[in-house]
């Protein structure tokens, strides 16, 4: 394939970009020199987050897809990589919140399927159009954002947790495969953030960070190169100390827990 000219600047292709995480990723990188490609499938909103950036110094091309687009995915970040080699690349869009909860019931089909859909094949279409470029070229940076629900089955949401679980796995994956070639690859597990997303959850609690936050922290993560990067620490302690826990516990006190909510 052919590559075009390195440009001067950074260039940051972030998916989700129309609202919470992905907005705030926009908007803490854009500064003068820096090109976005933003994609998200909520026009009006993008275009905002596309004018914040615009009016901070940023370059910005904006494109209206769903990153379960298999081909218009691919189209998008090859034409995005031609244009200015890409740097880094968010795969953050995805499904959660109160969308993702599941009734006692149990999640139907369609909703888990949807959830995967998003959550999980969404950062593969977003990953495989362009890891083939940055391996030819031995440089770029792919940024994973799973959740901290990843990292433990939560009865409120058995889709989601394992959307975002299988994501984290394939990151890690990823980054040991790419590692020869000088590509790096950072999975992020965020834990509660201020977005309309978390705001209609029942479990917002003191301990959620606000997006501008959040994204920062994200960025100075991926400058220090880190491998993954979980936040807020004291939720990734008390997921931590689920595995020291004998299963039996964790499961009656989760359970009861879930119950409880779904009966107010």
């Amino acid at each position: 394939m052919a590559i075009p000219p390195r440009a001067a600047g950074l260039h940051v292709v972030i998916t989700g970009a129309s609202s919470g995480l992905g907005a705030a990723l926009a908007r803490v990188y854009a500064q003068p020199g820096v090109r976005l490609s933003l994609l998200g499938r909520h026009e009006r909103r993008l275009a905002k987050v596309a004018a914040d950036c615009i009016a901070a110094g940023a370059e910005v091309a904006m494109t209206v897809c769903d990153v379960t687009d298999v081909d218009g995915m691919a189209a998008w970040l090859i034409g995005a990589d031609q244009a200015r080699l890409i740097d880094i690349v968010f795969a953050n869009a995805g499904i959660g919140g109160n969308a993702a909860m599941a009734p006692l019931q149990g999640e139907t089909n369609v909703v888990a399927r949807s959830i995967f859909a998003t959550n999980t094949l969404g950062v593969i279409n977003t990953a495989t159009p362009i890891i083939p470029r940055f391996v030819e070229r031995r440089a770029g940076h792919f940024v994973v954002v799973s959740s901290l629900a990843g990292l433990l089955g939560l009865p409120h949401s058995p889709a989601y947790c394992g959307s975002k679980a299988a994501v984290r796995i394939y990151a890690e994956g990823l980054r040991r495969m790419m590692r020869p070639h000088g590509v790096r690859v950072t999975v992020v597990n965020p834990g509660f953030i201020d977005t309309p997303m978390s705001r209609s959850l029942p479990l917002v609690g003191s301990l959620t960070w606000s997006a501008e936050r959040a994204a920062g922290a994200i960025k100075a993560a991926v400058e220090k190169g880190k491998s993954e990067f979980t936040f807020p620490w004291p939720l990734r302690l008390a997921v931590a100390a689920t595995r020291l826990l004998p299963i039996r516990l964790v499961d009656a006190v989760l359970a009861k827990a879930y119950r409880r909510e779904n009966l107010r």
